[in-house]
């Protein structure tokens, strides 16, 4: 099945609107070629899991009390934030907290997108 169909994270990583990704099962996504992204508005929140690596990504522009482009809570752990870009943020840009452990956060740009 090729990775650039319709309902495909890269698909969903193409489109200008806003849109949810929903995945049916949990499980390793395969890809032959990078994608690239941006998320804007509410940032990425990571609940509880493990083994998560996001890389060249690029998080802008959230607003609100408690907006941060990355959280990392509670519990989480093996956790590698590398090569992304974080900026204008109300909150903060990454958020740790509630036992999360073994976190990584690598070549990150704070200022250029």
């Amino acid at each position: 099945m090729s990775e650039d169909r319709p309902g495909s994270l890269r698909d969903a990583c193409r489109r200008k609107e806003p849109l949810w990704i929903v995945f049916e099962v949990s499980g390793t996504i395969k890809l032959n070629t990078g994608i690239k992204g941006k998320v804007a508005g509410k940032g990425l929140q990571l609940r509880e899991c493990e083994h998560v690596i996001v890389c060249n990504l690029e998080f802008e522009g959230g607003r609100g009390p408690d907006v941060d482009a990355i959280q990392i809570k509670p519990n989480s752990r093996h956790i590698w934030i590398d090569r992304c870009s974080l900026r204008d943020y109300d909150d903060g840009l990454i958020d740790i907290t509630r036992a999360s452990t073994v976190i990584t956060v690598s070549s990150v740009d704070p200022l250029e997108c």
